[in-house]
């Protein structure tokens, strides 16, 4: 299905202008899980799945400015479990995507953006590695901003 949507969205856009910055706001993982009977964190990783292929999607168009808007300083307003389980999410996640090797073909800087003093201390260190591995990955072609602890 999604091969069927991401090759109907390339036809529209053949030949027509593309953005040079899209961004996107990762909502809806928990409504997700819910229909599904799932764990709420199990949305969000179904989340930060899709987030990889709509960014490679995006560079496959061409388009070299990507944010993705995932965690907004609201969210830590949550219960303080599902805040705890997101924030150990983030720092597996940041620490998978610096290893990844299809990250690593995107040849984008990684920007962890927002007020990350808010943070835990873990989440600010796995933050700053991703961002020095990503432009130690050589030349780079694209940035890919993931906005954390937002406002």
């Amino acid at each position: 299905m999604l091969l069927c949507v991401r090759r109907l969205v390339e036809y529209l856009l053949a030949g027509q202008p593309l953005p040079k910055h899209v961004a996107f706001i990762m909502d809806g993982n928990r409504r997700f899980a819910d229909q599904l009977n799932l764990q709420r964190i199990d949305g969000h990783k179904h989340g930060y799945n899709k987030m990889k292929n709509i960014i490679q999607w995006c560079l496959d168009l061409g388009i070299t400015y990507i944010s993705v808007y995932a965690f907004s300083i609201d969210n830590y307003k949550r219960p303080q479990e599902e805040v705890d389980s997101l924030m150990e999410l983030a720092e597996q996640k940041f620490e998978e995507l610096l290893h990844d090797e299809d990250a690593k073909k995107w040849r984008a800087e990684v920007r962890v953006i927002g007020d990350l003093s808010r943070a835990p201390p873990a989440i600010q260190r796995a933050a700053e590695r991703l961002m020095q591995g990503s432009r130690e990955n050589g030349p780079t072609k694209a940035v890919v901003n993931i906005c954390f602890s937002y406002t």
